[in-house]
Order: C-alpha cells, then structure tokens, then sequence
C-alpha cells in the first residue's frame, strides 16, 4: 500500500490562519475608525448645539431687560450701554462685554465693557476703556460656568440710521421728509469653546481683542470670527438688529 506525501501541503494552515488574521484586523480597525467618525459627528453637532443655545441666551436676556421700562430708561441714560453707542461721536465703534457667570448683570452699563473701531490708520483701537471688557481665555471668571468650557462675548454697535419705507409718514417722500430718524443698534453674540481648539491663548485671545465683529467697507478688515475660523476654534455667531426708536406722526 503506497503512502500519500503530504509535503506539498506543509505549512498551509498556517498561512490560512495568518490572512484571516490580518482580515479580522483590517475588520476591526474599519469598526473602530468608524465608531471614531461617529462620535465627531455627535461631538460636533452637541458643540454647535450648545453654542447657539449660549448665543440666543444673550438675546433673550437683553429682549426681558429692554421689555421693563425703568430698565430701558437706564440703558438710555448715563453709562447706559445704549446711550454710549448711539451717542454720535462714538459711531463706528463697537462697545464690548465678555459675558461672565459670577457676574449679575453683564449688561449694567458701559463700565463693564471695552471699546474696539478701527482708527483712520488702518489699526485697532482697543485701549479707549481698557481691555476688561474683552473675553480672555487665561481668566477663568470668563467663562460662563466653573466648567471653563464656553466663553461668549457680546458687542454692540449703532447701525445705519437711514430711513425705510415702512417708518414713513402717509405722504412723505423718502428725500423731504422731517420726521426723525430711526435708531437701530446691532448685537452680536459670538460663543466659542477655546479649548476644544489646538490655539495658542495669545492667538485666540488676539482674535477677541485686536478685531471687530464687522467689517470696515473703507479699512476691508476681516472679522472676530474670520480670525476664529482662521485658528480653527469652534463658535457660533449671530446678530441681531434691533430699532430702538420709532417715529410716529405728529397731530
């Protein structure tokens, strides 16, 4: 009886065991690479989530102030961060507060904020109140919470004053009308979370200080969050405008 030679056949197994081994681990790196995807996605979406629920905080807090009369009053008076912006003299600056959770009323008046506008050099002016007023990553009271984790600063600035159609008398032209002018602001509310974002404090906090939150048609300057996005720190902007005065027909 002749004997089968299995020599041909030595080592087989092995070579089968070792591409299934590398099959699985191919198998598992894709699930792990995908789970990795999938928590930056949910990670991403929480964190834009959470910044624009901060952002809309602000402007839900100034609509409650503006809403009680006496409140109202005192944002137009004084130190009032209303009566600063409109003031004539001060138009195309932009008055800044750094929202802060210890403090009660971030928006008790001007004394609170900084000042920022660009100069007819070309350079930021940021020093006109000091630099208390502007959100600073390497002060923890600028957080919102003991958590440190985001950071919201708010700047106001008066808007165009040009009058529109719908605040027109009944027969009046656009050109001769008398009546006054209507008083608008912009607020803007950019929230960030600084350390979810690989840039240095100096840059992000360069970005809060040294730049306004719109841009100059004559200085073509780019923008808190042009300079944010540029760093890659993860924020949410929005803005609002808001009339402050209308006009009505005198009889």
């Amino acid at each position: 009886m002749k004997k089968i030679k299995q020599r041909n056949q030595t080592g087989s197994v092995l070579i089968v065991v070792l591409i299934m081994l590398v099959l699985l681990t191919l198998v598992g790196t894709w699930a792990i690479r995908g789970s990795i995807t999938s928590l930056k996605i949910a990670t991403n979406s929480q964190a834009q989530a959470l910044l624009k629920q901060t952002s809309d905080s602000v402007f839900y807090t100034l609509e409650n102030k503006t809403d009680d009369a006496l409140v109202f009053t005192q944002m137009r008076i004084g130190d009032g961060m209303l009566n600063y912006t409109l003031r004539p003299e001060n138009k195309g600056k932009e008055l800044v507060f750094c929202v802060r959770g210890a403090v009660v009323d971030n928006f008790a008046g001007s004394r609170l904020a900084s000042v920022a506008y660009w100069d007819d050099s070309g350079a930021i002016n940021n020093t006109e109140m000091g630099k208390n007023g502007f959100c600073q990553k390497n002060r923890i009271t600028d957080f919102l919470s003991g958590r440190n984790a985001v950071m919201t600063q708010v700047t106001v600035r008066a808007a165009s004053n040009d009058r529109d159609w719908e605040h027109m008398m009944e027969a009046d032209d656009k050109e001769s009308s008398k009546s006054t002018g209507i008083q608008k602001v912009v607020i803007t509310a950019t929230s960030i979370l600084p350390n979810f974002s690989e840039a240095t404090t100096s840059d992000l906090n360069t970005c809060l200080t040294d730049f306004t939150s719109f841009v100059d048609e004559a200085k073509k300057n780019i923008t808190v969050t042009d300079c944010l996005s540029n760093k890659n720190v993860p924020y949410s902007t929005q803005e609002m405008e808001y009339t402050i005065k209308t006009v009505g027909a005198s009889s």
